[in-house]
């Protein structure tokens, strides 16, 4: 591996990721968006007060048109150089900084709540003329670009509070990495439908359901859905191509389950409990009405939920969830007719009437009989 060092301006290194030589979809990184306006504003004061932490990066080789140019594949920094673009292009106001000095005149200016177009001219030409420091390894032909990939990163990371779920991921082969980049990215489970906080998405969970969803299709033994486990199973077992095509398929299953719409329902807990009742039942149509009208009525100490509080991810309690859901829906298809709508249950209501309640979606009869079914 050759280790090279590389600085650009500012504005040189927006223009290379407009461009596309600047890469941030290594699947060993965070998705951008993890810091607060306070964390953001901190990165440009510093620019313009001292400097910025180093970018470190793989070299690589990209093709844009009918050129081969040389590309960086970011291993860290995805956050500081997200939040510069995002600054310049008015994405948010600066929080509470002290006055700056310009180096270059040495006037002083308060940058406090302003966006990057509401800046004096000479600040805005300050900021995008400011160095950004790049160390970039350039792999040879003995050097394997995975190993290197995630060696930088854990050695980068080492005392860095990156989440346990986020580690885990880093465990994972190539192909569990690039499939889990995959589904976040397109599959609509997760573009549309998924319902994960702003915290929850920091911590990396959406990469841990998809990881847990997998175990479950994979039918191999676990330990537990706790993180330590998952990246053991993980470790310790190859998962096939097609066990991943299963998945997504399934997570296409449960986003037409919702109607593309954004569903909490469709959260962590649950999405890997509907995952694991497709996989075991072969009337796809009839899980996914289950799934769209139990989201609807689902309440808390009913035979599924009682077992997604806590101690949720030890194993006996992840195979009664998935138990329970399972009972529920056998004792659905066992009572419901062999396709109940709103227009054709009993308890229809009137136009004027709220056609969202779980009374309109289900029939009171088999909605006591699922409920009641553990």
């Amino acid at each position: 591996m050759i280790r090279n060092s590389r600085n650009w301006s500012v504005k040189q290194v927006l223009s290379m990721m407009n461009k596309g030589t600047i890469l941030f979809d290594n699947p060993l990184q965070r998705p951008a968006g993890q810091w607060k306006i306070e964390d953001k504003s901190l990165l440009i004061d510093s620019l313009l007060r001292y400097f910025m932490p180093v970018i470190v990066s793989l070299q690589t080789k990209v093709i844009i048109g009918n050129e081969t140019l040389v590309g960086h594949d970011i291993l860290d920094g995805k956050q500081r150089l997200t939040s510069i673009n995002e600054f310049i292009n008015d994405g948010f106001a600066l929080s509470e900084c002290k006055p700056i000095k310009l180096s270059t005149t040495g006037e002083r200016f308060d940058i406090s709540g302003k966006k990057f177009s509401e800046l004096p001219e000479s600040v805005q030409d300050e900021l995008k003329g400011a160095t950004v420091y790049f160390w970039a390894a350039e792999l040879e032909d003995e050097d394997d670009e995975e190993e290197v990939a995630e060696d930088l990163f854990k050695r980068l990371n080492n005392g860095k509070p990156v989440s346990k779920e986020h580690l885990t991921l880093v465990s994972t082969s190539k192909n569990i990495k690039d499939f889990v980049h995959k589904t976040i990215t397109e599959n609509p489970l997760f573009m549309n439908v998924a319902h994960y906080a702003d915290g929850a998405v920091k911590k990396s969970d959406r990469e841990m359901t998809i990881l847990q969803s997998i175990v479950f299709v994979s039918g191999l033994d676990y330990n537990s859905f706790a993180a330590k486990d998952i990246e053991k199973f993980f470790i310790e077992n190859t998962i096939s191509e097609d066990v991943l095509d299963k998945v997504e398929g399934y997570f296409v299953d449960i986003a037409e389950a919702f109607k593309h719409e954004h569903n909490k329902f469709a959260n962590k807990l649950n999405i890997s409990a509907m995952v694991s009742l497709l996989n075991n039942n072969e009337d796809t149509e009839k899980v996914q009405e289950f799934i769209q009208y139990y989201s609807k009525a689902v309440k808390a100490g009913d035979g599924y939920r009682i077992y997604c509080g806590a101690g949720s991810v030890k194993k006996d309690t992840v195979k009664n969830r998935v138990k329970a859901l399972q009972k529920m829906f056998d004792t659905y298809v066992k009572i419901s007719k062999p396709s109940v709508t709103p227009s054709s249950s009993n308890n229809s209501q009137s136009d004027d009437e709220d056609s969202e309640t779980c009374i309109n979606f289900i029939p009171s009869n088999i909605m006591n009989a699922i409920q009641g079914s553990y």
